[in-house]
């Protein structure tokens, strides 16, 4: 009996070891296309921190509510610091919006952290596009990776590795999604008009409670790390804010009592429909600015009391 489990634990660390070098394999083939996409900020966005990392910053964590959504000439204007927008793809998951870019944060800096509304595991853990980002743009960024999230993120490997193989964008394109849209800030900066064919995607329900733990492992380590965080509202396309609005004030009054209160009220940042581009986060250069302008004075009122 004694041999027969010993012969069943080799077995099981044999196929464990195949399932490791199989994952290694298929994650260690760069994604040619996403090099030339706006994913290459997540590299842009390090070099910055990297050069920046004996000064103080201020600097942008999210999703692409903030690449598309943020005019960062505006906020150095404002307070006469550099700006260093890292936002990218709220695929990227909450957890790695931070752990890529924390090791070259120092205290006095300004970490202005705006994630979507999205509730679920994979907007803490992300999904393939995690994958690729890490593959191919930040690669150092895989010691951050934990074992939970890598036994979330499993299901994902082979997802990623058909995707890259498929992938028609292998060459330099134009237009918003394109890295050559970002300018020295992180901010795609291209013209863009809006679209009247944008969906509906933000989605209803509790959120997860690790998403919640790790907001306030955030908090904690600004704390800890002399950051001044600012914890705001993402942008929303007011169609869907008016929709879904007892859901996202009951999502705002969640996160204060686990003691991460949004430093706004999200009503402010919901703007007509016209000023949205191709996605309910998205907006119009002239939607960004606006929106910027409501930042810059939510910073001078939180930053003023802190």
């Amino acid at each position: 009996m004694k041999r027969f489990i010993i012969n069943i634990l080799a077995i099981a660390l044999l196929l464990l070891i195949g399932i490791i070098v199989v994952d290694i394999y298929l994650i260690s083939f760069p994604h040619k296309g996403s090099y030339y996409t706006m994913e290459r900020n997540t590299a842009l966005a390090y070099q910055r921190l990297e050069a920046l990392k004996d000064t103080n910053k201020m600097v942008i964590i999210g999703g692409s509510n903030g690449t598309f959504g943020i005019n960062s000439e505006m906020l150095h204007e404002a307070f006469k610091m550099p700006i260093v927008n890292t936002a990218t793809q709220a695929s990227i998951g909450v957890r790695m919006q931070f752990e890529i870019y924390k090791e070259l944060l120092r205290p006095g800096d300004i970490v202005i952290f705006i994630p979507e509304y999205h509730k679920e595991l994979a907007n803490l853990y992300g999904n393939a596009i995690l994958l690729r980002v890490l593959t191919t743009h930040v690669p150092q960024a895989f010691k951050h990776v934990s074992l939970r999230q890598w036994l979330f993120l499993h299901k994902y490997i082979g997802i990623y590795y058909n995707e890259m193989k498929r992938s028609k964008y292998s060459v330099e394109f134009e237009g918003p999604y394109s890295y050559k849209s970002l300018n020295k800030y992180g901010d795609i900066a291209c013209e863009r008009e809006h679209q009247n064919s944008i969906e509906t995607t933000y989605k209803c329900g509790e959120i997860d409670k690790a998403l919640i733990n790790y907001y306030q492992y955030v908090h904690t380590f600004a704390k800890q790390n002399d950051i001044q965080l600012v914890f705001l509202p993402p942008t929303l396309i007011n169609r869907e804010f008016v929709r879904f609005r007892k859901d996202i004030q009951a999502h705002a009054e969640c996160l204060k009592r686990n003691g991460i209160p949004l430093q706004a009220d999200p009503s402010r940042y919901t703007f007509p429909d016209s000023l949205y581009y191709d996605t309910s986060y998205h907006m119009t250069l002239e939607g960004a600015k606006l929106r910027t302008q409501k930042m810059i004075e939510d910073l001078h009122r939180v930053l003023k009391k802190s």
